[in-house]
C-alpha cells in the first residue's frame, strides 16, 4: 500500500479533471496537498481533501506568472515546512488547423502546458534539492507523440511532446539530488475536455482506437502519478508511463 504520510504535495490546474483527482488520490493515499489553478473549484477540492484527515491548502496560481509561482511555494514552505512532490497537470486544450491558428493561439498553448510546467519545477528545486528529496510527475499527453483522433492540435501536441523531452533531460540534472522526475501520457481521458472541442463521431472514432473502447477515468491517471510519487517508484526517473487504454498500441 502507497503511504505519503508527512509528503506535502503541490498540484497545478486542480480545480477539476486531473489534476482535482490526483490531488485527492495523493491526500487519500496521506499527502497533505496544496491545491492550485486559475479558476474556481480549488476550494471545493481542498474541503474534500480534509475530510481524508490531510491538510488542504487552496491557492490561486497562474502557473506562467513565475513570481506568484514562487510566492505559492514559499507560502507552502512557511505552512507546512516542506514540499516533496510536484504534480504538473495544469493544461489547456484548444484546437485549431495549422491554417486558422494564430501566434497568439500558439503561445498561450506553450506558455501554460510546457513553460508552466518549466517554472513550477525551478520553484520546487530549491527546497527538493535541501531536503535531498523530491518526486516530480509532469503529465503530458499520447498527442504529444501519437496522431490519432484529432488533426487539430499542432500547438498542443508540441507542448506535450515538449513536456516529455524536458522530463527526460531534466531527470539527469536533478537525479544527483534525491529527485525523481517522470512523465505520466494518458490517452483520451474523461474530464470533459475530449467532450468540448470534437464532434461526437470524432469523439467515438477515438475511443474506438482504444483496446479497450473506452475513454479513461481521471482517477486512473491520478493513481499513476501517486505511484510515481512514492518509495515504490524510487529508481524510476526520466520515464515515460503511458495510460492510454491501449490508444497508441497502433
Amino acid at each position: 500500500m502507497i503511504d505519503l504520510t508527512d509528503r506535502v504535495a503541490l498540484v497545478t490546474g486542480a480545480s477539476g479533471g486531473i489534476g482535482e483527482s490526483t490531488a485527492k488520490v495523493l491526500a487519500e493515499n496521506g499527502a497533505d496537498v496544496v491545491v492550485t489553478d486559475v479558476v474556481d473549484g480549488i476550494e471545493e477540492t481542498a474541503s474534500t481533501i480534509e475530510e481524508t484527515g490531510s491538510k488542504a491548502i487552496a491557492s490561486e496560481m497562474d502557473v506562467t506568472d513565475e513570481d506568484e509561482v514562487e510566492a505559492v511555494v514559499e507560502a507552502t514552505l512557511d505552512e507546512l515546512g516542506r514540499l516533496d512532490i510536484l504534480g504538473n497537470v495544469a493544461g489547456i486544450f484548444p484546437t485549431h488547423t495549422l491554417e486558422e491558428m494564430t501566434k497568439n493561439d500558439w503561445e498561450q498553448v506553450i506558455d501554460i502546458n510546457l513553460t508552466g510546467t518549466y517554472n513550477c519545477t525551478q520553484a520546487v528545486l530549491p527546497a527538493m534539492r535541501e531536503q535531498n528529496y523530491g518526486r516530480i510527475v509532469n503529465v503530458s499527453s499520447a498527442s504529444g507523440g501519437h496522431i490519432g483522433w484529432s488533426n487539430d492540435l499542432a500547438h498542443y501536441a508540441a507542448s506535450k511532446g515538449g513536456v516529455i523531452g524536458f522530463t527526460r533531460s531534466a531527470a539527469l540534472d536533478v537525479a544527483q539530488h534525491g529527485i525523481t522526475m517522470n512523465a505520466i501520457v494518458p490517452g483520451l481521458i474523461d474530464t470533459g475536455a475530449p467532450q468540448s472541442v470534437a464532434e461526437e463521431e470524432e469523439l467515438e472514432a477515438g475511443v474506438q482506437m482504444t483496446a479497450f473502447g473506452r475513454m479513461g477515468e481521471p482517477e486512473e491517471i491520478a493513481n499513476a502519478v501517486t505511484f510515481l510519487a512514492a518509495e515504490e517508484a524510487s529508481y524510476i526517473t526520466g520515464a515515460k508511463l503511458v495510460v492510454d487504454g491501449g490508444y497508441t498500441l497502433v
